[in-house]
């Protein structure tokens, strides 16, 4: 019996040691720092106040972080952007007490991602080599105004490209730690 126990313990410590590489090499999210930062996307500023734009629905209510702030997504019905021939299936925009915090973009398919890492790469950084060669999940570019990030789910077949204020977020993040908001 003791001797059982051990042998299905090898087994399953090898098949973990086995599997462990190609979940390493997949589900890496990669960092790139930005170059040319703008302050948010697509003629949309961080911070800007809801009030600024008038064409967008309420889509979801978040509720409010532990902070007191108020969470809310809108769209814009008939809303269409290519990027680099994508056409994105869906954006969202996401609002933390009524100022413009992120824009979410939604894609299907290996081949759009493969269009959105090309235009992304040319309008806020390159990857290396090394991290070109990864099966990525996710890659973000990082600034002090803006970060982006392009994830792809390989089984579901879609993705999302995301824009954010980290500002916004920091302070978001910084009151629910009772913080009060950054310096």
């Amino acid at each position: 019996m003791q001797s059982s126990r051990l042998v299905s313990a090898f087994v399953k410590g090898l098949l973990a040691l086995s599997v462990l590489p190609s979940i390493l090499a997949s589900d890496l999210a990669h960092a790139v720092r930005i170059t040319n930062e703008p302050n948010g996307f697509n003629e949309y500023t961080w911070g800007a106040p809801l009030a600024s734009f008038p064409a967008l629905q309420q889509t979801r209510e978040l509720g409010r972080a532990e902070g007191g702030e108020r969470i809310n997504v809108y769209e814009k019905p008939g809303e269409v952007l290519t990027l680099n021939g994508v056409t994105l299936n869906r954006i969202r925009y996401r609002f933390v007490d009524g100022q413009l915090e992120s824009i979410a973009l939604s894609y299907e398919g290996r081949e759009s991602r493969d269009k959105l890492l090309q235009w992304v790469e040319e309008h806020y950084g390159k990857l290396t080599p090394p991290e070109r060669r990864v099966q990525f999940t996710q890659v973000e570019w990082l600034g002090e105004k803006t970060e982006v990030t392009l994830s792809y789910y390989h089984t579901k077949k879609e993705g999302a490209l995301l824009f954010i204020s980290p500002a916004i977020r920091y302070r978001l993040f910084d009151s629910n730690m009772g913080g009060g908001g950054m310096p």
